[in-house]
Parts: structure tokens; sequence; C-alpha cells
């Protein structure tokens, strides 16, 4: 009988699970390890686009009901809430919003029905280069194939020393969930998400469904009063009036924190790979961080069905690189790209905004991972 080939990952976030689901569902065998002492996320929200909601599909988790909310534009507004770019959306291109805990639920029930092990307490410190992880018990797991799928601060890829640069950003943002319903975004703003611009700030609704509202308040490092903890409800409505009744529910948020670039030599060495942020993290301006750890996930799982030999991961490692790493690339580019739009002046910003978003050429390329097809998002073979 042939031996089953075994994987290790460190993190259970949703690169790393939907890599193990991906790699599960083609016959591998698969420990999943997270530092937290149970696998959870952020109390936020996240954007699925049609890709994200294609891996989700070739997994089979199941996000999709009737109380979700899907956006048929992004709208862009000014200072004084007029519209400079309405946003609308292909059809043919959908976008959900979902609380990030339930989406990463849905992945880790996939997982788990894949036959996926999560182990909850075992921090990763450490790897090498021959599929094995080192943890902070003192202990080493090895197998075939070892993924670091560990964040922006990944030991995987220090260990490894494939990082070549880790920028944070001069900007960053709170976040929010309040309670919120269609007819508070106000006439000509349902069925939409909406982002308005003033000065250096931003402030982004997102509706979540089920009643809920996802706020995002993004401002520089040296706006003491926009990223103030406590949380200064008055500092916020003076920049965005119109949003005052929202604004003002904010209770809980999560502290500011600047967004982080990662840039590496390549996205694995020898029997082990890194993935998500670990590999390419990414300003969320084009809601695309969480749906291209996913489909990094997914590809990584299908490009290694039918290996029986472990000498030919690295070989199956290479493909992978090459034909998911450009997608991600460009992802970081355009959503670096976007968040340098944040800091010209208001009737500039204006003005390039609406040039910028009149070319078809741009809002291809901000729309290209949405429109691509995740590799192995048809069904495994049986």
């Amino acid at each position: 009988m042939r031996r089953k080939m075994k994987a290790i990952i460190a993190g259970a976030g949703f690169g790393g699970l939907t890599a193990a689901a991906a790699l599960a569902q083609r016959g591998w065998e698969v420990v999943v390890y997270e530092r937290q002492p149970e696998v959870r996320a952020a109390g936020s929200g996240i954007y699925v686009w049609e890709n994200g909601l294609r891996v989700l599909l070739a997994i089979g988790a199941e996000v999709l009901h009737e109380d979700i909310f899907r956006g048929l534009a992004i709208e862009q507004r000014n200072h004084a809430n007029q519209v400079i770019d309405d946003g609308t959306l292909p059809p043919d291109v959908r976008l959900v919003t979902i609380p990030r805990k339930e989406l990463l639920g849905a992945v880790r029930v996939a997982a788990e029905k894949s036959g996926v092990t999560i182990r909850t307490g075992a921090e990763v410190v450490g790897a090498t280069t021959r599929g094995e992880l080192h943890f902070s018990a003192g202990k080493t797991e090895a197998a075939d194939l070892a993924i670091g799928a560990d964040g922006i601060w990944s030991t995987v890829r220090h260990a490894l020393g494939l990082e070549l640069v880790h920028e944070l950003t001069f900007e960053g943002a709170l976040r929010a969930i309040v309670p919120g319903t269609q007819a508070e975004v106000g006439e000509g703003g349902q069925d939409k998400y909406i982002e308005c611009c003033h000065g250096d700030r931003r402030f982004l609704i997102t509706p979540l469904g089920n009643g809920d509202i996802y706020l995002a308040f993004t401002c520089p490092k040296s706006d003491e009063a926009g990223r103030s903890d406590p949380f200064d409800h008055a500092s916020w409505c003076n920049s965005f009036p119109a949003w005052r009744h929202l604004i003002e529910r904010v209770s809980s948020i999560l502290t500011w924190s600047p967004y982080s670039t990662i840039s590496v030599k390549a996205w694995s060495a020898g029997r082990t790979a890194i993935l998500g942020d670990a590999a390419h993290a990414q300003p969320p301006n084009l809601g695309q961080g969480g749906g291209m750890a996913m489909q990094s996930g997914l590809a990584l799982g299908a490009i290694m069905e039918g290996v029986t030999d472990s000498r030919d991961i690295p070989e199956r490692l290479a493909e992978w690189e090459l034909r998911q790493r450009p997608l991600a690339e460009h992802c970081q580019k355009w959503s670096r790209l976007y968040g340098e739009i944040s800091f010209l002046p208001d009737d500039v910003r204006e003005r390039a905004i609406k040039h910028a978003m009149a070319d078809p050429w741009v809002r291809e390329q901000m729309s290209k991972a949405a429109r691509s097809v995740p590799i192995g998002s048809r069904p495994a073979k049986s």
C-alpha cells in the first residue's frame, strides 16, 4: 500500500486552514499547529470577492446564506459626503462581507471534515528546509511538507532566511462592529460599501448583514486624535458629520495598527513553504489579503496532488510559486498604489479618483484578482 504523504502547518488562519483542507481532500495527512489556545479571528469584518468564493466552494466551506450582505458597489465619497465615484461592480463579480470569525469558522469546519487535525497552544519558533517545525516546548515535528502560514511576523520565514523587506505603512486603522441596518446608510447608500475621505483620514462603512455594520477608521500614525485609545468619537464625528449616528455607536474597538508589506526571496526552501501574510502581506485597500491567502493555500494543495515521493516536493513548490506569486504581488502593488491616494489634498484626490476609476485599464488592474480563476477551484479527483 502506498504511504500517505504528510504535511504540518504553522498557523490556523485563512491560508493555513485552506491549504490544510485542500491537501487533506487530496489524500494527505495534515496537522495544523496554532499558537493561540483556540482558533479565533479578531472581531472585525472581511471582504470576500469572487475568487475567494470560488476557493470556499472548492474546499466545501459554507458561508453563503440568506442573511449575508452582497454589495453591488464600492462608492467613493468626499469630505462633504458627495459621491466621487459610484464604484458599481460588474454583475459577474460577486463581493460579500461577513464577520472574520464566521469566515474562519467555516474554513475550519471544512478542514476538520476533510480529516485535518488542529492542535492549539502549540507555538512554532523555527523551521528547517527538511520539512521540520520547531516548537517553543523544545520538540520538533517532521513531515514530507512543512508550511508556515504564521502571519506577518512569521518565525518560519525568518528561520528559512527568506525575508527581503518587511515594511510597515505610515497609515493604519481602528476597526469596530456596530449595530446598524441598510436604512441607516441613507438614501442612495443601500446595497453599497461606502468609503469617505477627509484630509488624511478615511472612513469605511461595510454592512455585514444580520443587523451589523463594520466600520474602519484609517489615519496616519501622526494623527494622535485619530488613533487614540480610548476612541475619540468627537474627533471622527467632526471629520465625517454625516455619519455621526454610526460613529457614536462605537463601544469596543480594535486599536490602531499599521499595515505590513512583505517581500521575500522565495516562497519556499527545500520542503518547507510559506504562504498568506508570511509570504505576501499587503495593505487591505483591495480587500484581497484573506482572498490571496486562501487562493494560495488552495493552489498549493492542488499542485501537490499526486505526489508520492517527498523528493518531488521542491519542484512542485517551485511550480506553485511560479503560477501563484505574480497575482499575489499584483495585488500588493495595486493595494499600495491605492493607499498613496489617501495622502493627496482633498481636491487633488477627488480629481485623481474620478479620472483613474473612469479608465477601463485601471479598473481591470484593480479587479484582476477578483476575476481570476483559482488553481484547484474545480473538484479534486476522486
